[in-house]
């Protein structure tokens, strides 16, 4: 409180003024565009050794939980790992063998890439006009609104198999190709340009089904939620690891379970990533959303963490601290840095834009009639604010030892002289003096040959461009190629379209010149002939598990989730689901099911919406029979 007043209390007026402001700024989040991505992803879990290829870099190394991502970033599983990546409230998660990129992420889109396996995609909620695109090799599938689906890699057939459990996507390809993907349906696109659809049955359940359920019911019932923002990235990892405290000068209040002498931005390592340039890594596997959002404090002797209001889209920092200097500890230079407290401002030191200085404040900051939350914070006279930790969470270390990412609780040099620690000075544009350098991004060689290309694979985006996570890329049309023959994808079987579902700009058939004709059992034809057998079977993707593409599913058959073992990976099974696996129980399709929110609560803030019907297909025969609703994949 002492802090809070002596910092604002010329100001306490404004705090309605801070309030609006708030309320103003927080729904739209209108990022500039040369401004760094409101939201960050991370490396949220981790089973195996999977690789990272970060942005700019050929080389690889070691993905650790809690790692930060952004565009251009690349993970791949190995054939005995799997990792889930979470960018806000989307989570993707990969099964073995699996190569995925983040493409873009901003206030109006978040675009992410898989060449191969199998990835297991479920977003809880985006931001208001923001949409979800997910890129692979044929195409792509777009949502606009909560959703669960699964994505399925075919590199030796050319394919890609979409599969939609919850709500509805819509599929898009090369030529202008689109199709709206039903929930309970899955379509596969063959080839590139041209693509051809094909509707098939939906995949048996895999381990990565069962993982991403055991995952969801770990979001869905934190009780955390209740005091930050469903955007926070890893707060359902807080309920287990420390205690809250609702009510307090500063607002709600998280306290870890840590021992003695234990201080925030301790206890882990800087990186360098563009484009943000140094960002913080925390050891501790809570350690995400308390260092990169809301701010830190000594309440009642122990160190809590303050978020910021529950209501807001809250902005990703990479470390709510301050940078000091006037350290020299054996003639050499020393990095130092605290946390930041309530109501003390956020000073970035990297490029980005007036309105970027505000928002990644305000929308950290809880008001309170202690803490006061200002109108604007561009230019603010940053040096001249009174900082509360500075005298309490000092860390030092070597500037050499800084810029190596060495873990800073092995080389810490200790502080404890009170003269030095009032003699620090506050860098006032908040800058590290340590020049950050990409590479260092990659802490840990990889242990083993890493199992794919280092160039960076090609992908088809909504719009039917060819994209690539390389750094500078611009979509460019895909080249035209010869539609790779028709043949059953392993363990499938072709169905009829689902009733009512219309797609546009299917391709010609590139050697008859005709239309692609749907014949009555639901196969698409070629040269207007029948296809191959659906019998025959194709080699399994590189990587892939045989029983999680071969495995068929006896009829009428459920898979109840159930827990499974700790530092265990899911069983394998071969059971196709009756309901949307990953949906929580009892939650009504089209709801926007908030992380912490009972299922059968109202929906949250980002409701679900319909995608728009599609236009008739023109390519239509005149006399073609009516689907037989059937031979329809509900």
């Amino acid at each position: 409180m002492n802090m809070s007043s002596r910092f604002f209390s010329a100001r306490k007026a404004l705090l309605c003024c801070g309030c609006a402001a708030l309320i103003a700024i927080s729904p739209s989040l209108s990022i500039a565009q040369n401004d760094p991505p409101p939201e960050a992803g991370r490396v949220s879990y981790i089973e195996g050794a999977p690789l990272i290829q970060p942005v700019g870099l050929d080389n690889w190394g070691q993905a650790e939980v809690n790692m930060p991502l952004g565009p251009g970033d690349r993970i791949v599983t190995t054939n005995a790992g799997r990792a889930e990546i979470q960018v806000g409230r989307t989570y993707i998660r990969l099964g073995t063998g699996s190569d995925a990129s983040i493409l873009d992420v901003s206030p109006d889109g978040i675009s992410i890439g898989i060449a191969t396996g199998r990835a297991r995609i479920h977003c809880f909620g985006l931001w208001p006009g923001q949409a979800l695109h997910v890129s692979t090799p044929s195409g792509a599938i777009t949502v606009n609104s909560p959703g669960d689906f699964r994505i399925d890699i075919y590199p030796e057939q050319q394919a890609a198999l979409f599969t939609q459990y919850a709500n509805a996507g819509m599929v898009t390809g090369a030529g202008g190709f689109s199709s709206q993907l039903p929930a309970g349906s899955s379509l596969e696109l063959l080839g590139s340009n041209p693509v051809v659809p094909q509707w098939m049955d939906a995949p048996a359940v895999e381990g990565i089904d069962t993982l991403s359920m055991q995952r969801d019911r770990q979001i869905t019932g934190s009780m955390s939620y209740r005091f930050v923002s469903s955007d926070i990235g890893g707060a359902y990892e807080l309920d287990a690891n420390g205690d809250w405290l609702g009510q307090s000068p500063y607002g709600a209040i998280w306290f870890p379970h840590v021992g003695a002498g234990w201080a925030p931005y301790h206890n882990g390592h800087w990186v360098s990533h563009a484009p943000w340039g140094w960002v913080w890594v925390e050891q501790e596997p809570w350690g995400y959303a308390p260092f990169h959002y809301g701010r830190w404090v000594v309440f009642n002797g122990r160190w809590g963490w303050v978020p910021g209001p529950p209501a807001a889209h809250p902005v990703w920092s990479p470390a709510l601290v301050v940078f000091a200097g006037g350290i020299n500890v054996g003639g050499g230079g020393v990095s130092a840095w605290f946390p930041l407290g309530p109501g003390e401002p956020y000073r970035p030191w990297y490029p980005c834009s007036p309105r970027y200085v505000d928002q990644v404040n305000i929308t950290n900051l809880t008001p309170t009639p202690t803490v006061h939350v200002a109108m604007s914070y561009a230019g603010f006279n940053f040096g001249a604010v009174a900082f509360t930790n500075r005298a309490v969470g000092i860390t030092a270390i070597r500037q050499e030892d800084f810029a190596a990412g060495r873990p800073v609780s092995q080389t810490n040099v200790v502080v404890i002289n009170k003269t030095v620690i009032n003699n620090i000075t506050i860098v006032n544009n908040n800058a590290p003096p340590v020049q950050p350098n990409p590479r260092t991004m990659v802490m840990h060689a990889p242990a083993q040959a890493v199992p794919v290309p280092a160039a960076r694979p090609t992908l088809i985006n909504e719009q039917g461009m060819t994209v690539s996570a390389s750094a500078g890329f611009k979509p460019a049309p895909p080249p035209m190629r010869p539609a790779p023959q028709m043949q059953t994808l392993p363990g499938h079987k072709i169905v009829a379209p689902p009733p009512g579902v219309r797609t546009t700009g299917a391709p010609a058939n590139a050697a008859a010149g005709r239309p692609t004709e749907v014949t009555p059992a639901g196969r698409p034809a070629v040269n207007g002939g029948n296809a191959q057998p659906q019998g025959a079977q194709g080699p399994h993707p590189t990587g892939a598990r045989p029983s999680e593409l071969t495995a068929k599913p006896p009829a009428n058959a459920t898979a109840p989730p159930s827990p499974r073992p700790s530092n265990q990976p899911p069983a394998e099974t071969g059971t196709r689901p009756t309901q949307s696996p990953g949906q929580p129980a009892n939650a009504r399709p089209g709801e926007n099911v908030r992380p912490g929110q009972n299922p059968n609560a109202n929906p949250g803030q980002n409701p679900s919406q319909k995608p728009g019907a599609k236009p008739e297909d023109k390519n239509k025969k005149p006399g073609e029979p009516k689907k037989d609703k059937s031979d329809s994949q509900q």
